[in-house]
């Protein structure tokens, strides 16, 4: 005899679970909470990148030439270039932007000193610059080049002369030391005949002494004064201002000075 139980079991009544299912519906809820987006809801002012001075305008030294993000420009001559890429000149002339023959995927900009000079320039071409010009003899024209100073420059002159003239009175003073040392009986006056070589050889000692006073010992010094005096009489030779009789005469006399010099023991 079957009980209730196992009926129901054996034999599930149909259709009783569709219909329960059909009549319950199931509902995703939201489970984080939305809000609106923080990012980029300012607009914040735009940095006014681009070129501030064009081709062919005079500009003033410190004045910004190209504001950048990265070297989209690169520096040229008389130019330098910012830790923010901005690019500003360092001497008055007229803005020049211009591809370099050796770099043709690089893009410059340059200031010409005068308006006529075009850049770039030769490769073996010298470098024009502001010293090495010819003096200016009208008044009113040196006048307007003074002026061309910046306020830093005019405010540190004083202190620079005031310097320049404290560097002369010194070495002035340390070469009448030396050439009385060395015109003393008691050093051989007869090593130094010439008034030329006794000038040299203060000279030298005023040299050495300025290179210890940074350092350096007494060897190293020496070295560095003779190897600085034979480069001038060099660039006096390749200048023409000396011919090659005169340039081995004068290299040989300095080398025999240089040599009495560093054997004499004078009292510091």
């Amino acid at each position: 005899m079957l009980s209730l139980k196992n009926l129901l079991i054996s034999k599930p009544i149909t259709g009783l679970a569709s219909s329960i299912n059909s009549s319950f519906t199931q509902i995703r809820t939201a489970t984080k909470r939305v809000s609106g987006s923080k990012t980029n809801n300012k607009d914040s002012a735009g940095r006014r990148l681009g070129p501030k001075v064009y081709e062919g305008h005079p500009v003033k030294p410190g004045q910004i030439i190209m504001r950048q993000r990265g070297t989209k420009i690169h520096p040229g001559e008389n130019v330098r270039i910012g830790v923010d890429h901005t690019i500003y000149a360092v001497e008055p002339g007229f803005v020049r932007f211009y591809f370099d023959p050796f770099h043709p995927l690089r893009k410059y900009v340059g200031v010409a000193l005068k308006k006529d000079i075009r850049l770039p320039k030769d490769h073996f071409a010298p470098r024009l610059r502001r010293f090495g010009y010819v003096p200016i003899e009208d008044p009113v024209a040196a006048k307007n080049e003074e002026l061309q100073r910046s306020r830093k420059e005019i405010l540190a002159l004083p202190q620079l002369q005031k310097q320049q003239n404290k560097q002369y009175s010194l070495r002035k003073r340390k070469m009448n030391e030396y050439t009385e040392k060395l015109t003393k009986s008691g050093n051989s006056p007869a090593e130094f005949s010439e008034a030329e070589d006794v000038e040299k050889a203060a000279e030298r000692l005023f040299k050495i002494s300025q290179f210890v006073d940074l350092g350096q010992d007494v060897s190293q010094a020496q070295l560095q004064v003779t190897y600085d005096e034979l480069y001038n009489i060099r660039l006096q030779y390749r200048r023409g201002e000396l011919n090659e009789s005169d340039f081995d005469l004068a290299k040989s006399k300095y080398l025999e000075v240089a040599k009495k010099v560093d054997g004499l023991t004078l009292n510091q």
